[in-house]
């Protein structure tokens, strides 16, 4: 488990203490219950959440179905980025799928953090570069890769996933059917 300290500690090592604490003024740690929903279809997100213990999903509903779109493990940023930022309804919901430890911080104290220090504006541009660069991969995975590339590139880079996550919404997040996902399964070799 990576503390949002830590986290923060890793990505500006040479943050000033002044700006740490302004930091930890803001920042509001919870904990959530397994099927806790963070955010609903037509609510503004106003908060980003760092997952400190725990998991999570952003899904979005198509045609009466639930398409995961995203997963947030430990040590990431799981939020509806787009509303965030812009204020607008999402069209996410965000669901913790473990029970889960995370610290959150809202926009309005964003802005105030990054009004009143400007140091911490380079922690938030690094924070979202990590995360786009995130999504960047996550598009990659679709234009680049077959089913079969996408399952076992899901497994290179989170190993526990089958132990965590129920395989339809794996299957789901590869954009793929549960018997597709069987099949791959059944065939595959690491």
């Amino acid at each position: 488990m990576q503390s949002f300290e830590a986290y923060v500690s890793q990505l500006t090592p040479d943050l000033p203490d002044a700006e740490r604490q302004a930091i930890a003024q803001i920042t509001h740690r919870q904990t959530f219950a397994k099927r806790t929903l963070l955010l609903r279809a037509g609510e503004v997100c106003t908060h980003f959440h760092y997952i400190e213990r725990g998991l999570g999903r952003v899904f979005y509903y198509r045609n009466d179905q639930e398409i995961t779109a995203w997963f947030g493990f430990e040590g990431q940023i799981i939020s509806a980025i787009d509303s965030f930022f812009t204020g607008q309804v999402s069209e996410y919901w965000i669901e913790m799928l473990e029970d889960s430890q995370i610290c959150s911080i809202s926009n309005t104290h964003i802005e105030w953090l990054f009004a009143q220090h400007p140091a911490t504006e380079r922690l938030g541009r690094l924070m979202i570069t990590e995360n786009y660069l995130r999504l960047d991969e996550r598009m990659k995975l679709f234009a680049f890769h077959t089913a079969e590339e996408r399952y076992a590139l899901l497994l290179e880079q989170f190993p526990a996933i089958l132990q965590r996550v129920p395989l339809h919404l794996i299957a789901s997040y590869l954009g793929i059917t549960q018997v597709t996902l069987s099949r791959i399964r059944a065939s595959y070799r690491p």
